[in-house]
């Protein structure tokens, strides 16, 4: 597949989690969530502006000739996409999470297509990714004691010790392959908009979320979890998952919670679904 399809399902992700409600303390088309200075369109301007920089991603993974020449590549190239976001969105922060990790998964399918061949192994993508960011932890937050100003990510490192979307990437998302991805082949008999609600709360339940925990420090972040684990044993029915998951927004934007890691785990997680459709 090539580059600009590629982009384009990466892109098309992140407008299906975005159009995805209800989401608790998230922004969608009905709510903006816990989020005072972001909505709907503000979402879709931020994914337009990083469209381009997806198909650099690609073609990058397939032109670089090591490993550690595409890690530096990407790295530079998504720094230039982030500052493309925040221009269009007026310096809000969006999608610094999802390009990111779009940045390293679409640079390591152009790679694999090139190394490996028109068969998309999706193992070979995520260790790709995983040998390629060997080490980023450690060097990311290196030296943070010196450091006056940290950001939120750092704090929590520091503190907890833990690494975010940086360890995920290392360790090859473990979270995609064990959880999300497993996840959504059992539920293939129902619409796309059930499968990925039922995601939503599945991640809620899973993933080391550090929007949540920034906000609302451990002990949010576990009850939200704990909630989300319940609501799913609940086993009830679409309509009725969404007015909880209405209520549960009302809930969020109180507390002015938002769990911004499942969203992006859940946008990465569209992308390999429908990755996966077009392969069928």
């Amino acid at each position: 597949m090539n580059a600009h399809k590629l982009a384009k399902l990466a892109t098309t992700a992140l407008t299906t989690e975005v159009t995805l409600a209800p989401k608790p303390g998230l922004v969608d088309p009905v709510s903006n969530g816990a989020h005072r200075d972001m909505d709907y369109a503000l979402f879709i301007k931020s994914i337009e502006a990083l469209a381009p920089y997806f198909d650099d991603y690609v073609t990058l993974g397939a032109t670089s000739v090591t490993l550690p020449v595409l890690f530096d590549a990407l790295r530079k190239r998504g720094v230039v996409a982030e500052q493309a976001m925040l221009t269009a969105t007026n310096q809000i922060n969006t999608h610094k999470g999802a390009n990111f990790s779009f940045a390293f998964i679409l640079g390591a399918i152009g790679w694999c297509q090139k190394h490996d061949g028109l068969g998309l192994n999706y193992h070979r993508v995520f260790e790709t990714v995983s040998t390629m960011t060997a080490g980023m932890v450690a060097r990311d937050f290196k030296h943070l004691e010196q450091k006056s100003v940290l950001s939120y990510g750092e704090k929590l490192y520091l503190e907890h010790g833990l690494t975010g979307i940086r360890g995920e990437a290392e360790e090859g998302y473990p979270i995609l392959q064990k959880e999300a991805l497993p996840f959504l082949a059992r539920w293939q008999a129902v619409t796309p908009e059930e499968r990925y609600l039922r995601l939503m709360v599945h991640l809620m339940a899973t993933v080391s979320d550090m929007n949540l925990i920034h906000r609302g420090g451990l002990e949010a972040w576990q009850r939200v979890q704990a909630e989300a684990q319940k609501l799913e044993d609940e086993q009830l029915s679409l309509e009725s998952l969404k007015r909880r998951l209405a209520d549960w927004d009302d809930a969020f934007i109180q507390a002015h919670l938002s769990p911004g890691g499942t969203a992006d785990i859940l946008a990465l997680a569209i992308f390999f679904d429908q990755l996966s459709a077009i392969d069928d």
